[in-house]
C-alpha cells in the first residue's frame, strides 16, 4: 500500500481493514499477507497533477460506461488534490499529492443496484481491481461498492449518494511526486 494517501482513501482503507480483520478472525487459518516496505523514504511514483486528473477523468468515464450511466455536471465533477499524509502523520513540502476525483450520475434510485452490479461484473472481468466491499440494500435501493487496485494502488467507490436519485463514482490516486521535484527524506 502507498506510504502516503488522501483522507478519503485512509477512511476507505480503515473500513476495508476492519472487514478483512473480521473475515480473518472467522476463517483464521494461516493465510498469506503481503509485505509492506518499512522504508518510508522509498521513491514515490512520479506523475503531474494534469496527468493524474486526465487519468481520473478517463477512469470515472469508463466506470460510468460499465455501469451504463451518463454522468452530468449538475453536482460536480469534484477535483480534490490533497497533500500526502505519511504513516506517522508527516506531511512533506516537496509537492507530493493525492487526487480524489468524483462524478455524479442522475439515475432513478431503483436503477442504482443494477447499474453497480454491471460495474462490479466488468471490474471482475477486467481484473486488477479487488472489490473489497459490496453491499446492497434492496429496500432502500442503495448500494455501496469499494474497490482497490493493488498494483497501481488506487481506490474507487460507486455508491448511492444524496440528493435522491444520485449515483456517485469516485477514484482516489496513490501519493505521487511531481516530475522534477526532489523527494524530501524523513
Amino acid at each position: 500500500m502507498a506510504k502516503y494517501r488522501s483522507e478519503a482513501t485512509t477512511k476507505l482503507l480503515r473500513r476495508t481493514r476492519l472487514i478483512v480483520l473480521a473475515a480473518s478472525v472467522i476463517l483464521s487459518t494461516g493465510a498469506c499477507m503481503s509485505h509492506q516496505s518499512n522504508d518510508r523514504n522509498e521513491a514515490l511514483p512520479r506523475k503531474s497533477r494534469e496527468d493524474s486528473l486526465a487519468w481520473a477523468k478517463h477512469y470515472t468515464s469508463t466506470m460510468a460506461h460499465y455501469a451504463g450511466v451518463k454522468v452530468g455536471n449538475k453536482y460536480g465533477p469534484f477535483t480534490d488534490f490533497e497533500d500526502c499524509i505519511g504513516e506517522n502523520d508527516e506531511v512533506a513540502d516537496d509537492g507530493r499529492y493525492t487526487l480524489t476525483y468524483t462524478v455524479y450520475a442522475s439515475l432513478p434510485r431503483e436503477e442504482h443496484i443494477p447499474a453497480v452490479r454491471k460495474l462490479r461484473a466488468a471490474l471482475k472481468q477486467q481484473g486488477g481491481v479487488d472489490v473489497s466491499s459490496y453491499q446492497e440494500s434492496p429496500q432502500s435501493h442503495e448500494v455501496i461498492l469499494d474497490g482497490y487496485h493493488e498494483k497501481e494502488e488506487f481506490s474507487l467507490i460507486a455508491d448511492t449518494a444524496k440528493p435522491p436519485n444520485t449515483l456517485r463514482l469516485s477514484v482516489s490516486t496513490p501519493c505521487f511526486l511531481p516530475p522534477g521535484a526532489k523527494q524530501q527524506k524523513f
